[in-house]
């Protein structure tokens, strides 16, 4: 709990220090409140630290701190409403052009009086748990010099690939005889991998599926990850999802059977359940009649991981192979890979006696060795080393999983800053084997005020949260599932052992629960995610925690209108429900709300009140068929995200530049209306990774191009340019103009031009030193109908693809002539 409550002061140190040197706070008369406030925060904060030795022993330091986290959270309620004041102000301001009198109709005195004795009343809260800390025996600790909220280096090492495997070619080799062997006769016969928790089962089918030899047996494969959600409907359905990459919008089961049986008619299959934790026999049978009805070739099998002996005997497995630890060879090889790559550790003597006698505490569990193996990575002195082989953790658990789970604390424990460790924890509000993208979780750990916007540094809060993410994954905390040469990892995951940790260390701040079953009306859960199972329906969450900070709701069923209603201190909404089609009007009134995704909804218009939502930082949509009108009041807003293929060519954002902070903006369509020329993008300076723009042929000149100012937009990665190709008399001199007029910054590592009418590239795609597009490693050139000559680009260093499609008129690849048109 000191480290929950601890996260809470630092989120409101961040937002009193602002806010007390604004204009407002001195207009107001609360400049001297707020500064007292924050005064009496960072007593708290010195305070908190003593508690955390104590807590375990006394039951009042317990009470104490559960106490202090409630007046936290209504400091950070009591700020985020000054601020949303302030950021109304702002708006106001914009839309007379002048500067706004604070004490005109629409900032009535009562306002400022209500705000005043709030600041005052959360300033006596804080006063009595002074008092109350004296009582109890606590006293201010010395707050170390740096900050907690910051780490010394930045971890932005070459992540080590999960996929590398050490020691297992021999059990691969077995399990894939298992796999191909036609003796079993049963049909369709269970072949299971066994282990523990962090032993590599997962990793081994996976590598086992890539087999040569498995790829040219079957005709299929199928991937379920089961965990401890066992119902026959979901498991059909996800067989679905994995064949077609699209779940059925149906629950009866036969109908499911029936649309396998038409999908695996004829072919032989492999089906991987992986994770399962089902000891019901007859809930088996259930599921293994299903899957003999859906039939397949002969030679169909299915491949099953889990950690119990009792599952394999429950599906009545007929071939077993249990997974075993590495040897001492193999766990020193996987270790030292990590512990001493690029970067880390100097490979000395000392630390190579110290690492082989700490990798003995790790019992050859590939996760644990992983883990201490990344954690080591970064401590460069024996000392150090020597440190956490004496540490405590180790003697808390002498079986192998609970020594993994030591190691796991070890590692969350050695993160670099308390920061890190609650983004780590808010990790959690996602349900396990859940793939998360990167960039949803950096913008989240945002809205929860995990990461300082720290005013006047040279980075952005994304920056800092991207170090933040690659710190876990280095910890092997996080585990990468998706990357590419543009733009990195893109996706990650976390181990079940992980998962429960993070829990763990969220201190019951966060809360994974079914069917919206929230038993207790208990103030320390913030964060909540809620399960729906097919064929409930969600109106209210009964004990909804009264200042929630987040809530992820995932299934079908889920009326929001009652539940929006209770839930108006949210900062972060994820609605991941197919069948809701509506945004409640109430959505205006959440004005904490920092991140809103709705983009697995079939919502497709917004209602006009969430341009009430000023601090709002993202919102995710799947498709919008029109955008309030006064969408520009958004002012906080940094990423916009919706679907690339419904995507109308038409102008869906005039005014869009007065939305200064935008960095994430994935299509722009330039036309003549107001508003929705190209020099919108002017001062939408912080664009950032992927931008296409289309309706270039409404651009007429190199000025009107120019004013995009795309070559200094240095993070854009990915650039799109298209024009329409239904309008063919463009002037060839204008068209070229405006083409050199669109000369991105030298960062770009991907660029694609659809549809260019004019007769010649600019010269910043053509020039032999390529200073533009030394970093270029995707091009694709399509529909160029006018152009005689593609540019050289042998000489472009970092180039890995080159697409070329529809150069009908192309007589000549830089110097090489007489080349055929491509097509």
């Amino acid at each position: 709990m000191p480290e929950a409550v601890l996260s809470f002061v630092i989120v409101i140190l961040n937002k009193i220090l602002p806010l007390a040197a604004h204009e407002v706070s001195r207009v107001w008369a609360v400049k001297k409140d707020l500064e007292k406030l924050a005064e009496e925060v960072q007593m708290m904060e010195a305070l908190i630290l003593d508690a955390e030795g104590k807590q375990s022993t006394s039951k009042a330091v317990q009470l104490w701190l559960k106490r202090l986290q409630s007046i936290a959270r209504d400091a950070e309620i009591v700020l985020d409403d000054f601020g949303y004041e302030v950021l109304r102000q702002k708006v106001e301001n914009r839309k007379r052009d002048k500067v706004r009198n604070f004490f005109s109709s629409s900032n009535p005195i009562s306002f400022r009086l209500e705000m005043a004795n709030k600041i005052k009343n959360v300033s006596a809260s804080l006063e009595e748990a002074y008092r109350r800390a004296n009582q109890i025996g606590l006293h201010p600790v010395q707050l170390p010099m740096t900050s907690a909220d910051h780490k010394e280096d930045r971890w932005t090492d070459p992540f080590v690939e999960e996929s590398e495997m050490v020691g297992r070619e021999v059990e691969i080799s077995q399990v894939v005889s298992m796999l191909i062997s036609s003796d079993y006769k049963k049909d369709l016969p269970v072949i299971s991998i066994v282990g523990m928790g962090g032993q590599g089962k997962t990793t081994l089918a996976q590598l086992v599926l890539k087999n040569d030899s498995v790829v040219k047996h079957f005709d299929e494969t199928i991937w379920v990850c089961v965990s401890d959600d066992f119902k026959v409907e979901r498991l059909l359905n996800e067989m679905l999802q994995s064949l077609k990459g699209k779940s059925a919008d149906t629950t009866n089961r036969e109908t499911l059977v029936k649309e396998l049986q038409d999908n695996l008619k004829g072919k032989r299959y492999l089906l991987v359940l992986d994770d399962i934790w089902n000891e019901n026999r007859q809930k088996w049978n259930g599921m293994r009649r299903r899957l003999l009805a859906i039939g397949g070739a002969p030679g169909s099998k299915i491949l099953v991981t889990t950690r119990s002996d009792e599952v394999a005997s429950a599906m009545q497995t007929s071939g077993l192979h249990h997974l075993d630890i590495l040897s001492d060879d193999h766990s020193w090889m996987l270790f030292e890979k990590l512990a001493f790559a690029d970067g880390g550790a100097r490979k000395t003597q000392d630390l190579v006696d110290i690492g082989r006698r700490i990798l003995k505490k790790c019992g050859g569990v590939p996760l644990a060795i992983k883990v201490i193996g990344g954690l080591l990575y970064s401590k460069k002195d024996a000392s150090e080393w020597l440190k956490l082989e004496k540490s405590e953790i180790w003697n808390e658990s002498a079986n192998n999983e609970g020594g993994v789970i030591s190691v796991l604390m070890l590692s969350c424990e050695n993160l670099p800053s308390l920061s890190v460790e609650q983004c780590f924890a808010s990790c959690s509000i996602f349900p396990k084997d859940t793939d998360m993208e990167k960039q949803s979780l950096i913008q989240i750990w945002m809205a929860q005020g995990l990461i300082n916007d720290a005013k006047g540094g040279h980075l952005q809060m994304e920056d800092v949260g991207s170090d933040y993410f690659n710190i876990l994954l280095r910890s092997s905390l996080l585990q990468a599932t998706s990357e590419n040469s543009i733009n990195g990892i893109k996706r990650c995951r976390m181990h079940d052992l992980v998962h429960d940790l993070s829990l763990q260390v969220s201190n019951n701040c966060f809360l994974n629960t079914e069917d919206g079953m929230v038993v207790s009306h208990d103030d320390e859960v913030m964060h909540l995610t809620i399960i729906l199972s097919r064929g409930m329906v969600l109106k209210k969450i009964e004990g909804i925690p009264p200042n929630l900070q987040t809530l992820h709701l995932v299934g079908r069923g889920i009326v929001l209108e009652d539940i929006l209603e209770t839930s108006r201190y949210l900062c972060v909404l994820i609605v991941n429900c197919r069948d809701v089609a509506h945004l409640p009007n109430a959505v205006g009134n959440m004005k904490h709300l920092r991140y809103l995704d709705i983009c697995k909804t079939r919502i497709i218009t917004l209602p006009d009140s969430i341009t009430k939502l000023y601090n709002l930082m993202t919102l995710k949509v799947v498709y919008l068929k029109e955008i309030p009108k006064k969408f520009s009041n958004l002012i906080n807003l940094r990423h916009f995200e919706y679907s690339e293929f419904l995507l109308e060519i038409r102008c869906l954002f005039p005014g869009i530049g007065q939305l200064a902070n935008l960095q994430t903006l994935p299509h722009f369509v330039v036309s003549q209306d107001k508003g929705c020329q190209l020099e919108e993008l002017e001062h939408l300076r912080n664009l950032r990774d992927k931008l296409e723009i289309f309706g270039l042929e409404n651009v007429s000149s190199f000025e009107s191009a120019a004013k995009a100012k795309l070559s200094e937009k240095s993070s854009i990665q990915d650039l799109r340019l298209s024009w329409n190709d239904r309008k063919e008399d463009c002037d060839d001199n204008n068209i070229n103009s405006v083409m050199e007029g669109l000369q991105p910054h030298p960062n770009l590592k991907s660029l694609a031009i659809n549809g260019f009418k004019g007769s010649r590239f600019p010269s910043w795609m053509v020039a032999k030193d390529h200073l533009i597009l030394r970093n270029l490693v995707r091009l694709r050139l399509e529909k160029l109908g006018k152009c005689e000559q593609v540019p050289p680009l042998g000489n472009l260093p970092c180039l890995e693809s080159l697409v070329m499609f529809s150069l009908h008129n192309v007589k000549r690849i830089g110097a090489v002539t007489g080349v055929e048109p491509v097509q």
